[in-house]
């Protein structure tokens, strides 16, 4: 099984975390399955749609176990179980929503990850994030859904425009914010990586990195005693979450790591 570790942090500006995380192995330790989720909403409703979108998501993933040994119809299996999952989690959340007045319109971001036998299936809603970050460089594998990734799309500004641009954390699809909601699904063949780090984190997060940074974080910091691979890797989540609260920490931090 991968060596896993989940960090989170309020943040400098925030009195509430609303993001929420959990990772754990599944399917009799067959599979590691990593989620992310970042609330959006009042007072505790956003603290209350991640929490929500992650117990469901985990419930659904990890009593549905892929038995397939064929890898194409495995592939397909593990999707629609993603898939699946996230239908769940947004009903679940958008039925709070309509529950109280305090819940009224409240959503969040999810991004999610199995790994199991060297392949990384994955599904993002959100601005939420999902990296591999190997020797050689730091990938973003998720596509934002975002006004500002919009805009890019569409030539209308550039990526460092993006950076500083006014409207940047608008996003335009999340769990619970409506009665259906669409999903991206990745599949990644890890073998072809190497060895390396899966990331999966929230915007309190990457508004202060690039890819560069994130690299270099992960794999240009060095300890001048050499920690147990389970320290190492805590020490690099710890990292991750301390350069953001330097560069102002404006918002939660979430950053969940395996080793690959």
């Amino acid at each position: 099984m991968l060596l896993y570790c989940g960090k989170s942090d309020v943040g400098m500006k925030r009195k509430i975390n609303q993001d929420a995380f959990s990772v754990k192995p599944i399917w009799n330790d067959d599979a590691l399955l990593m989620v992310v989720c970042d609330g959006m909403g009042g007072h505790k409703a956003g603290d209350t749609a991640s929490k929500t979108a992650v117990q469901k998501f985990i419930s659904v993933v990890s009593s549905r176990p892929c038995k397939s040994e064929d890898m194409t119809i495995r592939t397909e299996n593990i999707k629609n179980t993603l898939v699946a999952a996230v239908k769940e989690a947004n009903e679940t959340v958008y039925r709070l929503s309509l529950s109280s007045d305090e819940y009224t319109g409240m959503g969040t971001t999810l991004v999610a990850a199995i790994v199991s036998r060297g392949m990384l299936y994955a599904v993002n809603i959100g601005d939420s994030r999902l990296y591999i970050i190997t020797r050689y460089e730091a990938k973003q594998i998720s596509r934002d859904h975002s006004f500002v990734q919009f805009l890019i799309q569409t030539g209308q500004i550039t990526p460092e425009e993006a950076k500083n641009y006014p409207r940047k954390n608008v996003i335009t699809r999340a769990v619970g914010v409506a009665s259906k909601t669409e999903v991206d699904f990745f599949s990644i063949n890890l073998r072809k990586w190497g060895s390396g780090y899966i990331l999966l984190c929230t915007d309190g997060l990457t508004n202060y990195l690039d890819d560069k940074t994130l690299y270099e974080l992960l794999f240009q910091s060095r300890e001048k005693v050499a920690p147990t691979p389970e320290q190492e890797l805590s020490k690099k989540a710890d990292t991750l979450i301390s350069y953001a609260n330097k560069q102002g920490g404006s918002d939660n931090i979430t950053a969940l790591l395996a080793k690959f």
